[in-house]
């Protein structure tokens, strides 16, 4: 994923590539996030033995980098935010899934650090 960012940053490319992994994090939580955690212990060991992502919380994590890194980056592109609010959405689904994402540091600096220029700029055409 830092090479997504800094090509994004240098030449604001790899929309394909972004769509991919949006679209593998969607059936990666379909299947091995949420309230099924104890069926996928086998998929988490592996994480950890090759990527070091130790539990669901980690893995979740790197989606929500990877929303942020979107939200930031990709707003040019309407299908790649459209896909990422969607993510973050699915993700936000069900009280244990919503439990273990505002714990998470990135979910915090999200919530402390959010841009309200567009509630203010509605409430003023209004």
């Amino acid at each position: 994923m830092q090479l997504t960012v800094s090509r994004l940053t240098a030449s604001g490319e790899c929309e394909k590539l972004d769509l991919a992994m949006l679209s593998f994090f969607e059936q990666f939580r379909k299947i091995y996030v949420g309230d099924q955690g104890q069926k996928t212990s086998k998929v988490y060991k592996r994480l950890s033995e090759v990527l070091g992502l130790n539990d669901e919380s980690m893995v979740l994590s790197v989606f929500i980098r990877k929303i942020i890194t979107n939200l930031k980056y990709r707003s040019n592109s309407e299908q790649i935010i459209t896909r990422t609010l969607q993510l973050l959405s699915d993700l936000s689904v069900g009280y244990s899934s919503v439990r273990k994402l505002v714990q998470l540091e990135e979910v915090q600096f999200m919530l402390s650090n959010h841009n309200v220029r567009l509630s203010s700029c509605s409430a003023t055409t209004m």
